[in-house]
């Protein structure tokens, strides 16, 4: 096997490694996103393909591929380039193992949200997942996109004077809106907020591959910054997520049957839009390990 690629500390892009293969990466956005053609993300991957996936994702943010025939099985393979399997953790409360894989379905047959708010997976765990991996099966002919936001733009764009000022803060996320939605039984609720009361992560983080540094928080799990009067966190807060807002840090995808996206958790969020009614609609989740955030 060659050496991984590195295309992220060297002069050559992971995008230009691979156009030389033949592989197309077409920039969807300007500070995040591009398209995918020209590698079979449903087979199985050589090293030097794995490879330049992953800094693909690490330049990108988030990919997005069409028509990829990926099953429940393939998919799965997929997830463990990026790290172990991980089961959702109010799933495995109710016997979901981390290698299973389950659909979401919204609209009339929904098991699921009708639409998110902003948020990064899992941030109130102490090692959030690394990756996502999300795969359209059922998608309604209007509607139901889903928008991603950088925390590397959103951080980037912020004024110097504020990102001395967060650099060194901490933020507590919690599961709460999350289990409030999902949880139905009073006593199974408080169990489950007694077992994930909340971490700290660094407001900013390094992103552990290419160095760059994230604004982490979020309007679902983010509750309070560490050590700042209750009202003086509040506001900040409102600050810093409504970067996330701002168009230029935004892409957004029209899911179609078939279609996936892949994007770094650690660097990116993402908003279910609720805008398609009643129509079915079904999406497969897969995710990564990952690491505990740090500056």
């Amino acid at each position: 096997m060659n050496a991984p690629l590195q295309s992220h500390s060297t002069l050559v892009s992971a995008s230009e490694i691979a156009r030389d293969a033949g592989i197309e990466v077409l920039r969807v956005e300007a500070n995040l996103g591009a398209e995918i053609r020209g590698l079979d993300i449903a087979s199985e991957l050589t090293d030097l393909e794995t490879d330049l996936l992953r800094e693909l994702l690490w330049e990108h943010q988030v990919l997005f591929f069409r028509d990829t025939h990926l099953d429940d099985r393939s998919q799965s393979r997929l997830g463990r380039i990026f790290g172990p399997p991980v089961a959702d953790s109010i799933a495995a409360r109710r016997g979901v193992k981390a290698e299973d894989v389950q659909p979401m379905n919204s609209g009339p047959a929904a098991n699921a949200y009708y639409g998110t708010l902003w948020h990064a997976d899992a941030t109130y765990l102490e090692r959030p997942y690394s990756v996502s991996i999300l795969r359209s099966v059922i998608a309604p002919e209007l509607g139901g996109d889903t928008a991603f936001s950088s925390g590397i733009s959103a951080y980037a764009s912020l004024p110097d004077d504020i990102k001395a000022r967060i650099d060194s803060l901490d933020a507590v996320h919690r599961p709460n809106s999350k289990a409030y939605k999902v949880i139905t039984e009073p006593e199974a609720l408080d169990d489950y907020l007694r077992e994930y009361p909340g971490v700290s992560h660094p407001v900013v983080i390094r992103h552990p591959h290419t160095g760059r540094k994230v604004l982490y928080v979020n309007e679902t799990f983010t509750h309070e910054i560490v050590g700042l009067p209750e009202a003086e966190s509040r506001e900040l807060l409102k600050l810093l997520t409504a970067q996330f807002y701002r168009p230029e840090n935004i892409v957004r995808f029209k899911w179609q049957p078939g279609s996936v996206a892949i994007w770094d958790n650690r660097s990116v969020q993402h908003y279910g839009v609720a805008d398609y009614g009643n129509a079915p609609r079904q999406l497969v989740r897969v995710v990564a390990a990952g690491g505990p955030p740090t500056r």
